[in-house]
C-alpha cells in the first residue's frame, strides 16, 4: 500500500475515535509497526497530527467541538467506568448540578440515591433524568446545535439563583499548563459558575481529554476533583498529571 492511501486511511480513523493506539493502526491499516511509526512521524510533521504515549491523536483547533451524537460513541466504555465513579458521591437529599456532555449523560442510571434534585444545562438529559424519576430543573437560554447545551445570559441568570451540593462537569481539555479548557466561551462560564456554586465540584475527563488545549479556559478551585480511568496511567506523564491535580479513580 503506498504511503499517501495509508494516511489517509490513518487520519479517517482518527477522526472517528481521536485516539488510536499503536497496535489498533497496525491492524486497521495492515501494515508493520515501524511502518506506521513512520507514517506517525511524517503526519506530525505535516502538523496532521500528534503523536502521544502509546499512539496518536488528530490535531484539532482550539474552536472546534464534535457533536454530541458522535461525541456518545466514542471511548463508551471507558465513560461508563468514569461515569459510574461519578455516581457514587450522589447522596441522598442531594442538590446537583449536571453539565452537558455525553459522559455526564452516562451517570444518570447508575445514581441510585434517593431524593436528588438536579439542574442541568443538557437537553439530552432532560428524558433520562425523568425515566429514572429525578425531579429534573433545566437552564433557559440559547441552545447550542453541537452539544445541545443551554448557554447565554438567561441560561447564567437561572444558574446564579442555585446552590449546590456538588457540580459534575464534563470538559473538553486538561493540560498540565493551560488546566481545563472547552472550546466554546458561554459553555466555559456556565461550566466556571457551577463549579462556584457548588460545594464540591467533580470533572469527569477520558483518556482523550488529556493534553488537550482547547479555547477558554475553566478556573478550577481546591474543591475541584478529576474522576478518571485506568487508562490515563499510560500517559507518558502521569505522575505529573497526579500531583498537580486531585485525581479520583484508576490507579491514583
Amino acid at each position: 500500500m503506498i504511503s499517501e492511501k495509508r494516511h489517509e486511511m490513518i487520519l479517517s480513523e482518527l477522526r472517528n475515535k481521536e485516539f488510536l493506539t499503536l497496535q489498533e493502526l497496525v491492524d486497521h491499516t495492515g501494515s508493520s509497526a515501524s511502518t506506521v511509526r513512520r507514517d506517525l512521524s511524517k503526519l506530525q510533521q505535516m502538523g496532521k497530527l500528534s503523536r502521544v504515549h502509546g499512539g496518536a491523536a488528530l490535531n484539532q483547533s482550539v474552536v472546534t467541538e464534535a457533536k454530541l451524537a458522535d461525541k456518545r460513541t466514542r471511548n463508551l466504555q471507558e465513560k461508563q467506568e468514569i461515569a459510574r465513579q461519578a455516581a457514587e458521591y450522589v447522596e441522598d437529599n442531594d442538590c446537583i448540578f449536571l453539565d452537558a456532555g455525553s459522559t455526564t449523560l452516562e451517570m444518570i442510571p447508575f445514581i441510585k440515591a434517593n431524593n436528588v434534585t438536579v439542574v442541568t444545562n443538557g437537553l439530552t438529559h432532560v428524558e433520562e433524568l425523568l425515566k429514572y424519576g429525578f425531579k429534573t430543573l433545566t437552564l433557559g437560554g440559547e441552545v447550542k446545535a453541537t452539544t445541545l447545551a443551554t448557554v447565554g445570559v438567561n441560561a447564567l441568570e437561572t444558574l446564579k439563583k442555585y446552590r449546590f451540593d456538588k457540580a459534575f462537569i464534563g470538559i473538553n481539555g486538561l493540560d498540565l499548563h493551560h488546566g481545563l479548557t472547552t472550546p466554546d466561551e458561554q459553555e466555559a462560564l456556565i461550566k466556571s459558575y457551577a463549579i462556584d456554586f457548588s460545594f464540591h465540584t467533580y470533572v469527569l475527563a477520558d483518556y482523550t481529554k488529556y493534553d488537550k488545549v482547547y479555547f477558554a479556559t475553566v478556573p478550577t478551585t481546591s474543591s475541584v476533583s478529576v474522576i478518571v480511568s485506568e487508562q490515563i496511567t499510560a500517559l507518558h506523564a502521569f505522575q505529573s498529571y497526579a500531583q498537580q491535580y486531585h485525581l479520583i479513580g484508576g490507579l491514583s
